[in-house]
Protein backbone atom coordinates (compact mmCIF):
# COMPACT_ATOMS: atom_id res chain seq x y z
CA UNK A 1 0.00 0.00 0.00
CA UNK A 2 0.97 3.54 -0.94
CA UNK A 3 2.08 5.76 2.00
CA UNK A 4 -0.83 7.72 3.03
CA UNK A 5 -0.16 11.76 3.49
CA UNK A 6 -3.39 13.14 6.19
CA UNK A 7 -2.67 16.68 4.69
CA UNK A 8 -2.41 16.22 0.96
CA UNK A 9 -5.68 14.08 1.56
CA UNK A 10 -7.09 17.09 3.63
CA UNK A 11 -6.01 20.01 1.39
CA UNK A 12 -7.64 17.56 -1.75
CA UNK A 13 -10.98 17.50 0.28
CA UNK A 14 -10.97 21.35 0.87
CA UNK A 15 -9.73 22.03 -2.51
CA UNK A 16 -12.61 19.96 -3.89
CA UNK A 17 -14.99 21.76 -1.96
CA UNK A 18 -17.57 24.38 -3.27
CA UNK A 19 -16.96 28.04 -2.62
CA UNK A 20 -19.50 28.85 0.10
CA UNK A 21 -18.07 25.62 2.50
CA UNK A 22 -14.55 27.19 1.72
CA UNK A 23 -15.74 30.46 3.08
CA UNK A 24 -17.54 28.02 6.02
CA UNK A 25 -14.22 26.59 7.01
CA UNK A 26 -12.40 29.75 7.18
CA UNK A 27 -14.32 31.47 8.65
CA UNK A 28 -15.83 29.48 11.32
CA UNK A 29 -13.07 28.27 13.60
CA UNK A 30 -11.68 32.13 13.58
CA UNK A 31 -15.31 32.82 15.03
CA UNK A 32 -15.86 30.03 17.29
CA UNK A 33 -12.26 30.73 19.00
CA UNK A 34 -13.41 34.82 19.61
CA UNK A 35 -16.58 33.68 20.86
CA UNK A 36 -15.06 31.40 23.10
CA UNK A 37 -12.70 34.58 24.49
CA UNK A 38 -15.62 36.68 24.57
CA UNK A 39 -17.70 34.49 26.93
CA UNK A 40 -14.25 33.75 29.30
CA UNK A 41 -13.33 37.29 29.67
CA UNK A 42 -16.86 38.47 30.13
CA UNK A 43 -17.20 35.81 32.61
CA UNK A 44 -14.29 37.28 34.73
CA UNK A 45 -15.57 40.69 34.45
CA UNK A 46 -18.95 40.02 35.58
CA UNK A 47 -17.75 37.28 38.60
CA UNK A 48 -15.09 40.48 39.81
CA UNK A 49 -17.84 42.98 39.73
CA UNK A 50 -20.43 40.53 41.81
CA UNK A 51 -17.81 39.81 44.27
CA UNK A 52 -18.52 41.16 47.40
CA UNK A 53 -17.10 44.27 48.33
CA UNK A 54 -16.58 43.59 51.92
CA UNK A 55 -18.35 47.32 53.22
CA UNK A 56 -20.99 46.98 55.55
CA UNK A 57 -21.20 45.01 58.50
CA UNK A 58 -22.64 41.29 59.59
CA UNK A 59 -26.02 41.38 60.96
CA UNK A 60 -27.04 38.12 61.21
CA UNK A 61 -25.12 34.50 60.99
CA UNK A 62 -27.80 31.75 60.42
CA UNK A 63 -26.34 27.96 61.58
CA UNK A 64 -28.04 24.57 62.47
CA UNK A 65 -27.14 22.99 65.79
CA UNK A 66 -26.54 19.26 66.62
CA UNK A 67 -30.25 18.59 67.04
CA UNK A 68 -31.24 20.00 63.76
CA UNK A 69 -33.20 23.40 64.92
CA UNK A 70 -31.89 26.36 62.70
CA UNK A 71 -30.76 29.53 64.93
CA UNK A 72 -29.96 33.00 63.94
CA UNK A 73 -26.88 34.77 65.63
CA UNK A 74 -27.66 38.58 66.10
CA UNK A 75 -23.97 40.15 65.77
CA UNK A 76 -23.34 43.48 67.68
CA UNK A 77 -25.42 46.26 66.19
CA UNK A 78 -28.50 44.11 64.89
CA UNK A 79 -31.50 44.90 65.42
CA UNK A 80 -32.41 42.82 68.57
CA UNK A 81 -33.53 39.16 68.70
CA UNK A 82 -35.85 38.02 71.79
CA UNK A 83 -35.59 34.49 72.68
CA UNK A 84 -34.16 33.10 75.79
CA UNK A 85 -30.91 33.76 74.47
CA UNK A 86 -30.48 36.96 73.32
CA UNK A 87 -27.66 36.28 71.00
CA UNK A 88 -29.81 33.34 69.13
CA UNK A 89 -33.13 32.79 68.37
CA UNK A 90 -35.34 29.95 66.72
CA UNK A 91 -35.91 30.35 63.01
CA UNK A 92 -39.31 29.71 62.11
CA UNK A 93 -39.80 27.12 59.19
CA UNK A 94 -42.88 25.92 57.91
CA UNK A 95 -43.90 22.25 58.10
CA UNK A 96 -45.50 20.01 60.55
CA UNK A 97 -42.64 21.27 63.04
CA UNK A 98 -42.06 24.63 62.22
CA UNK A 99 -38.70 24.49 64.68
CA UNK A 100 -36.83 21.44 63.18
CA UNK A 101 -35.55 20.00 60.65
CA UNK A 102 -35.39 16.26 59.21
CA UNK A 103 -32.74 14.77 59.80
CA UNK A 104 -30.53 12.80 57.13
CA UNK A 105 -30.93 9.18 56.89
CA UNK A 106 -27.91 7.43 58.91
CA UNK A 107 -25.22 6.10 55.84
CA UNK A 108 -23.86 2.86 56.07
CA UNK A 109 -21.12 3.33 53.94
Amino acid sequence: MESYNFWQDFFDTYQSLSDWMKTLWLIVPPAFALGALWLGLNYRLKSRSAAPTGDGMLAYTVFTDETGIWRIHAHKGAETVTDERPEATVLPLPGAHPHTLPKPPASDV
